[in-house]
């Protein structure tokens, strides 16, 4: 299939397919007027690709999965291999809310000097939720 056609089943645009194409994440072959043309499964690959980058992967961490996307992700050695990848990147997140919240605290002690009003504890609990 066409390059307009992956991007109508997946939803993804025409140029992010060919980001990913040009990123080592999908693969086609050249018809003889020039066009791409992708397989039936770059359809699951692409999803997968999506989610990862919608869940907060670089493509330089989807990429170190390639082996792993779409159909021929189903292995035992895929699957530690995403569950290592998730682990980091939940180490991360951890990191960056231990960070946000430090800033947090940082504003409220100077809002604190200029209005001392508090923050409603309310706006804090949410802030710490989120």
């Amino acid at each position: 299939m066409r390059v307009g056609e992956v991007a109508a089943r997946t939803g993804v645009s025409v140029r992010a397919i060919r980001y990913y194409e040009q990123a080592g994440l999908l693969a086609a072959t050249r018809r003889a007027n020039g066009y791409r043309e992708f397989d039936a499964e770059v359809v699951e690959r692409v999803r997968a690709i999506r989610d990862l980058l919608e869940t907060g992967f670089t493509i330089e961490e989807v990429l170190s999965l390639a082996a792993c996307l779409g159909g021929a992700g189903t292995g035992t050695a895929c699957s530690a291999q995403t569950a290592r990848l998730y682990r980091e990147k939940l180490v991360r997140i951890d990191a960056q809310m231990r960070t946000l919240l430090g800033l947090r605290e940082r504003i409220e002690e100077r809002l604190a000097t200029l209005d001392p009003a508090p923050v409603p504890l309310a706006t804090r609990r949410a802030a710490a939720r989120r």
